[in-house]
């Protein structure tokens, strides 16, 4: 296997692995690094898990996931995404990371071309280049004024070697979220110039702001052109449980399967079973955190607001703020390791999530609320301290 030389270690595992580190030695570190909810599972799914493994009905299931289970997810997806599909058109994966992968792994040939919009979430560059080494993967830069979509520069990158576009919206790092007519236009380009999506949607139950989810998927009458990427870490705070799934085109079914059966087999079975059993669960906690994160939101532009040396552009969703420091004539790696080093404060750099995104810093949300105040406290004070 060729391991291309762009693949790197996770910088923000890496990161946030070096502030528990610094916090397991005696250190206060506060994280406002990873992409974690602090809120429980829901107890229904807890408990439907414990009651699953105490019936020893935890053997090998269908490779492509249960059918329960992927009929629960496709009704889902008809219901709240208005995606047309049924559970012959579902996988489920080890996380969407894994759901991720194996699509790539699918689809991408050597010498196909994938077009990615920075910032990005850290591991979809490496996942394309484990899965074809030989791809070439196209950077499109969002705005930095309003993080909207560049379009023409879009449009032009497109070749008849361009075999996929992957959007993330809500997205990762910067909390924007795209509207109806923006992944419409996406749309008809990979309608006219034949090429698949492939939107990843895990932070789709988080948002604040006056935008809702659009899932570009419900443009289609059935899967054809579209692969939604989604899963239960974020909406069901099951970040370990490891649990994702993919909406594909029927026409992929067979090779996605061959690849699930001979290096997964199956995803955890009792997992699967405990989140299929516990289906009706409540999700009305999920309006209580919104505006937790809706309030935390608001302390961070607050503190925008006094400190004219930094900027940013106010999230939509997801729970991350993607803080522009151009101004403090520094790198993201170099404010970063000072910050913590000076503050306790753990943040990501931009450049994890782009090359032309190092005058950025990455800052979670998903930490409570006496964290979040001390740690942009602490941020305001280093920011006034180097300017």
């Amino acid at each position: 296997m060729i391991i291309n030389s762009k693949i790197q270690e996770s910088p923000t595992l890496k990161f946030a692995q070096a502030a528990r580190d610094r916090s397991e030695q005696g250190e206060k570190i506060i994280s406002l690094g990873l992409g974690e909810p602090e809120f429980q599972v829901p107890i229904a799914i807890v408990e439907a898990t414990k009651e699953i493994l105490s019936s020893k009905k935890s053997g090998y299931s269908n490779p492509m996931g249960l059918p329960n289970l992927r009929k629960q997810i496709a009704q889902k997806l008809f219901e709240e995404n208005k995606i047309n599909c049924d559970e012959t058109n579902i996988l489920v994966t080890a996380g969407a990371k894994q759901a991720f992968q194996i699509i790539c792994s699918v689809l991408l040939k050597p010498e196909d071309e994938v077009i990615i919009l920075n910032p990005s979430f850290v591991s979809f560059i490496p996942q394309v280049l484990i899965a074809e080494p030989e791809c070439k993967v196209i950077n499109i830069d969002v705005s930095k004024v309003d993080f909207s979509l560049p379009l023409p520069e879009l449009e032009k990158a497109i070749t008849p070697k361009t075999k996929l576009l992957i959007v993330n919206t809500p997205n990762n790092p910067a909390g924007y979220m795209l509207l109806e007519g923006e992944l419409t236009q996406l749309y008809n380009l990979a309608v006219k110039n034949n090429f698949f999506i492939l939107s990843d949607e895990i932070y789709e139950k988080l948002h604040f702001g006056s935008r809702k989810h659009f899932s570009i998927g419900s443009l289609e009458e059935i899967p054809t052109k579209v692969i939604t990427i989604n899963g239960y870490s974020k909406s069901h705070a099951m970040t370990g449980w490891r649990l994702g799934y993919a909406c594909f085109p029927k026409s992929l079914f067979s090779d996605l399967q061959k690849i699930q059966m001979h290096t997964n087999t199956n995803t955890c079975t009792f997992i699967q079973e405990g989140v299929a059993k516990a289906a009706d669960v409540d999700m009305t906690y999920l309006d209580d955190y919104n505006l937790k994160l809706k309030q935390r939101i608001n302390w961070y532009k607050e503190m925008l607001e006094r400190n004219k040396k930094v900027s940013g552009i106010i999230p939509q969703g997801g729970f991350f703020a993607f803080l522009n420091i151009s101004e403090l004539g520094m790198d993201s790696n170099t404010f970063c390791s000072r910050l913590i080093n000076e503050t306790g404060v753990a943040t990501t750099p931009g450049i994890a999530f782009g090359e032309n995104w190092d005058d950025h810093v990455r800052i979670s949300f998903a930490t409570d609320d006496t964290k979040v105040i001390e740690g942009l406290e602490l941020i305001e004070q280093f920011i006034k301290k180097i300017s």
